[in-house]
C-alpha cells in the first residue's frame, strides 16, 4: 500500500502530540479531537478543489514555459528544413557506432538462430530414435 509523504509526516507529528497531550490528560483520544482538522485537510488537498487547484498551477507552469518551448520548436523547424534541404551528415564516430552495433546484432541473430536449429535438430533426433 501507497502512502503519501505528507500523511506519513502528518501521522507521525500526530503520535508525538498524542503523546504529550496524554501526559496531560490520560484519557483524550487524539484521532477524535483532530479529525475534523484531518478531514478538512485531506478535502483540501487530495479532493477535487485541491486537484484543480494543481491543475491550474500546472497550467501555469506550462503557459509560464511556452515561450521557451516555442523558441526551441521554431530552431527544431529551421534544422529540419536544413536536413531535408541538404540532407543529413553524420559524423564518421557515428556511422561507425551504427555499424558496430549492427554488427553485434547480426553474431547474437547468428548465434541464436544457430541454437534454434541445433535444438530443431536434437529433437528430431529424438523422435525419431
Amino acid at each position: 500500500m501507497r502512502t503519501r509523504p505528507e500523511l506519513l509526516l502528518l501521522q507521525k507529528t500526530m503520535v508525538v502530540v498524542e503523546g504529550v497531550a496524554r501526559s496531560l490528560d490520560p484519557k483524550l483520544d487524539m484521532w477524535m479531537v483532530s479529525e475534523p482538522v484531518v478531514r478538512e485537510w485531506m478535502e483540501r488537498h487530495l479532493g477535487p478543489a485541491g486537484r484543480i487547484e494543481d491543475a491550474a498551477q500546472g497550467a501555469a507552469g506550462f503557459l509560464a514555459s511556452m515561450p521557451g518551448l516555442m523558441t526551441r520548436g521554431a530552431v527544431l523547424v529551421e534544422q529540419l528544413d536544413a536536413i531535408t534541404r541538404d540532407g543529413l551528415i553524420l559524423a564518421p564516430e557515428t556511422v561507425a557506432a551504427i555499424g558496430q552495433a549492427e554488427a553485434r546484432r547480426s553474431r547474437w541473430m547468428a548465434v541464436a538462430l544457430w541454437l534454434i536449429a541445433a535444438l530443431l535438430a536434437w529433437m528430431v533426433w529424438l523422435l525419431l530414435h
